[in-house]
């Protein structure tokens, strides 16, 4: 109990920083577990580390930011505004949101830009439409009954697992796709 407490106190304190480490940590580890679930003969830790950084600076602090935005929406009916603020979330915000995760996950996979917009231009559709069936339940429990600084912290939690998917969908050999020059570290010797 006093390690949840300390966490709680830290979130209450610092509710961006934590959701910083917390959420770099979830996607690093959800992308471990797709590396271990799969099979490969050894750790990509170079990987593991794109997908960790992806989630600190690109996911969390966004989130932070948005999630007091969607505060901002008021309604006098509680269950009208708890589905006006998933559906801004999950239909002005995602789609954008998707696309701006996938080309960041490219350029740091060492992607150019423009190779990093066609890779996401491939992805993206399955990554969109696969969300749907996932995260609007989760933002109906989220803006239901999670307090705002424990949102992210959420949406990490249940990341482990969309991040796995996401780590096995868009880690698929780059030589597949021939119309896209793979970065270095994809090319067979």
């Amino acid at each position: 109990m006093n390690l949840l407490r300390t966490f709680n106190a830290t979130l209450a304190r610092r509710p961006l920083a934590t959701q910083v480490i917390v959420s770099g940590a979830v996607c690093g580890a959800g992308d471990a577990f797709t590396q271990y679930l799969t099979g490969q003969k050894s750790w990509d830790y170079k990987r593991t580390a794109r997908f960790t950084c992806l989630a600190a600076v690109f996911i969390a602090p966004p989130l932070n930011v948005w999630f007091r935005v969607l505060e901002r929406v008021r309604h006098s009916n509680r269950h009208a505004q708890v589905f006006s603020r998933m559906s801004i979330d999950q239909f002005m915000f995602s789609p954008f949101f998707n696309a701006i995760i996938l080309v960041n996950l490219r350029l740091l996979e060492g992607f150019s830009f423009s190779k990093s917009v066609d890779k996401m231009k491939n992805d993206w559709y399955d990554v969109y439409t696969s969300s749907l069936r996932l995260w609007p339940a989760v933002q109906l429990i989220n803006f239901y009954f999670v307090p705002l600084n424990y949102r992210v912290i959420l949406i990490q939690v249940v990341a482990f697992f969309w991040n796995s998917w996401l780590s096995f969908k868009t880690q698929t050999p780059a030589l597949e796709d021939p119309t896209i020059e793979a970065p270095a570290q994809y090319k067979e010797d």
